[in-house]
Formats: C-alpha cells, structure tokens, sequence
C-alpha cells in the first residue's frame, strides 16, 4: 500500500511540473498582450503600409503657378485600426502626424519624398474607436485634404506618416513596436507640361519656317538618311533599331509650344512613346514629357506634341520608341516641324 502512495505521489508531482512547463513555454512563445496596428496594402514602389495617390497638376497659362488637372485623393482619406485580439473594453486609439520620419525613410530608402506644404492636409485630433469584444475600430483615422490646396504640390513625391500614439485605457492592450504602427500617406506627382490627345487647332503660335539653317543629329546614325526638315514626306531617316534619337539645332531660341512629327502613314505604326527633351546650351537637357501613343492624337500623318504654355529653348531632342511588333522599317522619321509664339 505504501509503494502505491509513493507512485501516485510521484506521479500528481509529475504533473504538476508537467503543466508548469507548458505555461512556461507559452509565456515565452506567444504575447498575451493585445496590440493595435493599422494594415494598408501598398501599391508600386511604395512604402510598406501606405495609401498612395497620384495627383496631376498643369501649368495654369492665365495666372501663372500651376493647376490642378486631377487625382485620386479623396476629400477625406480613411483608414481603420485594428487589434490583435478582441478587446476588453472600449478603447480609444489615437494618432498624430509624424514629419520627423520622412527624413529618416529617405536616408533608409534612398528615397526624396518631401512633406505636404501647409494647408492641404489637416491631421488634428485623429483617433478611431474600438468597441469591447471587437478587433476593428468603428471608426475611421479620418485626415482631411484641401483639394483645392493641390496645385501648391510642385515637386514630385510627397508623404505624411500617420503614427499611432496613444491608447485610452492602457491596460487593454499597447501598440505595436513594427511598421504597421505608421501609415504612410503619399501623393506621386505628375507635373504635366504636355497636353494630351491636342489637335492641330490646339496649337500655339505657328510652325517655324524655314528651317533650311537648323542642324539634325540622329543617333544611332540611320541607315537610311534623308532630309525630315524640307517640308517633304516623300524623304526620311530610318534606324534599324528602337528607340531611335533625334536631335536639332534651331540656331536660335525660340519660344518653343509644340512639335509635330510625321513617322508612318498608319496610327498602329507610330511611336510607342515618345520622350521629349528642350535645352537652351545643348548640354543639360530638361524632359518635358513622355506621352505615350495613346496620349497623342494622329491626324493626316502627323501626331502632335503640344504643350500648354510656351518654353524657351534652341535645342529639341525627342526619342522614339517602337513595340517589339513594329516592322523596323517603320522606325523612322519623315517630317520634324516645331510650333513656337
């Protein structure tokens, strides 16, 4: 009887341990503690956990600056909170806008986004409410956004990282140390010089003639050379292989609104796209804009290329593109005209 005392006893005390170290082993694996996080899917290149934007703006030609042409950004932008586990009470999250960490996002990422200007979004008093047995917020994060305040938007990346901060009632949860406490608000901006699918009569000024005293470069050098500024489309360059450049010299600066370029007698035969580049010294180039077929319309042989106000420049070079389906021998050039005021 006593030997089978002493095994039961041994046996309850081996349970005991048992059951210790399971609880120990728990602690260790898993964090009991609720944790708030925000989870946004980014599209692109964009930062983890962001909402991204595009915003296009044009130059305004009645009272100089800029305007805005469109975007996607909402007149309030919204995301939720969220919890690891279902509360114990209702919470309050609140949250802050966070300049500090657009620089320190840069020099990690080897990135220049810049901050909002003043005025065009609000992030004041941002929180978003949880409701007891739940694990998403009722609520929104809710910032507002002056869409009128867009066209202040001159450079090219702009972000807000939205950090969350605080929590009503600390003993129902904290908020999570990784990436997700932070969402980054970002608007890519297109800074818009060319005008889309323009026709001839959108034209400012007027085609330069002549332009017997201009200099052309191609490159590569064609295979087929012709003369694309004498006002003739039975004559053109060929290169034999995409992109092709071309580049001339106006000898003079002109107030350059346009170009048009006569490439192929069939619309599925143009450029793919087209980059544009204007330069005053022949050195340092500007790209004014790289539309794509579908941006350009094609009228009589010729697409146009125009912008919306008037550039300086004595120097133009445009680069041309071809699908892989092109035949190459439509890889050429036949007419170059420039619009200038």
């Amino acid at each position: 009887m006593l030997n089978n005392k002493y095994f039961i006893g041994c046996l309850l005390l081996a349970t005991v341990f048992s059951s210790c170290s399971k609880t120990d082993s728990y602690d260790i694996q898993g964090d009991p503690e609720v944790k708030f996080f925000t989870s946004n899917t980014s599209a692109g290149n964009a930062p983890q956990n962001a909402i991204s934007y595009s915003v296009v703006n044009i130059p305004n030609v009645s009272a100089g600056g800029l305007q805005n042409l469109s975007t996607t950004m909402p007149a309030t932008i919204k995301f939720p909170v969220y919890a690891t586990k279902p509360v114990s009470k209702d919470v309050v999250i609140g949250a802050q806008l966070d300049t500090s960490l657009i620089a320190k996002y840069n020099a990690a990422n080897n990135t220049n986004y810049a901050s909002f200007p003043a005025g065009v979004l609000t992030a004041d008093g941002l929180m978003a409410h949880i409701i007891n047995g739940t694990t998403t917020s009722a609520d929104s994060i809710a910032i507002n956004t002056d869409l009128a305040a867009l066209n202040t938007l001159t450079g090219t990346a702009y972000m807000a990282p939205i950090r969350l901060t605080t929590v009503s009632s600390p003993e129902v949860g904290g908020i999570t140390t990784n990436i997700t406490q932070i969402t980054y608000i970002i608007a890519n901006v297109e800074q818009r010089r060319i005008k889309y699918l323009a026709v001839a009569a959108d034209a400012l000024g007027t085609l330069i003639t002549p332009r017997t005293s201009w200099i052309p470069t191609f490159t590569p050098a064609p295979t087929t050379v012709g003369n694309v500024l004498d006002g003739l489309t039975t004559t053109f360059s060929r290169w034999v292989a995409s992109p092709g450049q071309f580049d001339v010299n106006m000898q003079t600066t002109q107030n350059v609104t346009g170009i048009r370029l006569f490439t192929a007698t069939s619309a599925t035969q143009t450029p793919t796209k087209v980059d544009v580049y204007l330069s005053n010294d022949g050195i340092k180039y500007d790209l004014i804009g790289s539309p794509l077929r579908a941006n350009l319309t094609y009228a009589s042989s010729y697409n146009y290329i125009l912008f919306y106000k008037a550039i300086p420049a004595k120097y133009i070079r445009v680069i041309l593109y071809y699908s892989t389906s092109t035949n190459t021998q439509n890889f050429r050039l036949v007419e170059f005209d420039v619009y200038a005021n």
